[in-house]
């Protein structure tokens, strides 16, 4: 059966975070006295998250899953989710957003289990200023990361840079990612309702202005495209020079694209969110050996809290969720 929540969209994306915790410390996501990390015995295992994570795929016919975090590559084993989900045919798309220090090591190993697409987070290329953002993380890392993953032969590879404040790098990441064969994606800082309160404030620049200083170096910037089907469009890709150069721009908090949207998101403990922006929650932990029915009656009743909006900040610590 289809899940659709009270509006008619129908659900079928899954964002699935396999841990709250992670190597890095990103002024726009982790409160600078950290957060109060999930008990161990309250994280679910690997096999239990998959199990969740297939029960979607087959009685709601969700065809879409991204594994996050946190940083998922640092739970251990990670691979073995990634093999477990791989194996499901009516799965159409495994993917997972990292933060590429550690994809060094493990590129080839999740290529291996079944995983073909990977976003990395980099939000400079002056290793100073990314060692700010990130909280003491090194751009050398996460670079060897992105060259492991083309070797191991990951097509494409998205970057996914937020636009913090004072950011002006957006020439040169347009420059390096479409010479490097990368896809770049700036995305607007979303706010949160905690955590990122000094060292930056809750604004950073936006589409308008980063489409300006664009125009402004290489002349006309003409959107060609947005992502997705119909439906869960997120992105406006944009060509530079008659298409010698491309990027897209995710403008969700000047452009919001909550009606379209067709995801819910279920972190490492266990919790559903149907709405990025919503403080609702719905614990999974009891229903992990539910009878089919039962589950799929606890979802239908609970998706039906999706609404639009209902916050004007993200209603929930961005590291527990995965974004």
């Amino acid at each position: 059966m289809e899940l659709r929540d009270r509006s008619g969209r129908k659900i079928s994306y899954l964002r699935l975070s396999v841990t709250d915790r992670c190597n890095q410390r990103c002024i726009y996501c982790m409160p600078g006295k950290g957060i109060e990390f999930a008990s161990r015995e309250n994280i679910l295992r690997l096999e239990e998250l998959a199990g969740l994570a297939l029960r979607f795929v087959t009685l709601f016919a969700i065809d879409k899953i991204r594994v996050t975090g946190g940083e998922p590559l640092v739970r251990k084993n990670i691979e073995v989710l990634v093999e477990i989900l791989s194996g499901v045919p009516s799965l159409q798309d495994i993917a997972l957003t990292t933060n590429g220090s550690l994809l060094g090591s493990m590129a080839e190993r999740l290529r291996e289990a079944g995983l073909r697409r990977i976003n990395v987070s980099l939000d400079s290329l002056d290793p100073s200023r990314y060692a700010y953002i990130t909280g003491g993380g090194r751009l050398e890392d996460t670079l060897g990361g992105l060259k492991a993953a083309r070797a191991a032969g990951f097509d494409p590879i998205k970057i996914n840079t937020v636009l913090v404040p004072d950011f002006r790098e957006e020439v040169e990441l347009v420059e390096w990612a479409n010479r490097e064969g990368f896809i770049l994606r700036f995305i607007e800082l979303m706010p949160q309702a905690r955590g990122v309160e000094a060292p930056i404030k809750l604004e950073g620049p936006k589409e308008d202005e980063i489409l300006s200083r664009l125009e402004k170096r290489f002349g006309r910037v003409r959107v060609v495209s947005s992502s997705g089907d119909g439906q869960g469009k997120t992105s406006r890709r944009y060509e530079i020079d008659g298409g010698n150069m491309i990027f897209e721009m995710i403008p969700g908090v000047t452009v919001p694209f909550c009606g379209d949207c067709n995801r819910i998101r279920l972190d490492c403990q266990g919790a559903l969110r149907a709405c990025l922006y919503s403080r609702e929650k719905l614990d999974l932990k009891p229903f992990l050996n539910a009878r089919d029915e039962d589950f799929v009656k606890v979802l239908t009743e609970f998706i039906e809290t999706k609404t639009g909006r209902v916050l004007e900040h993200i209603g929930s610590d961005m590291s527990s969720i995965g974004g």
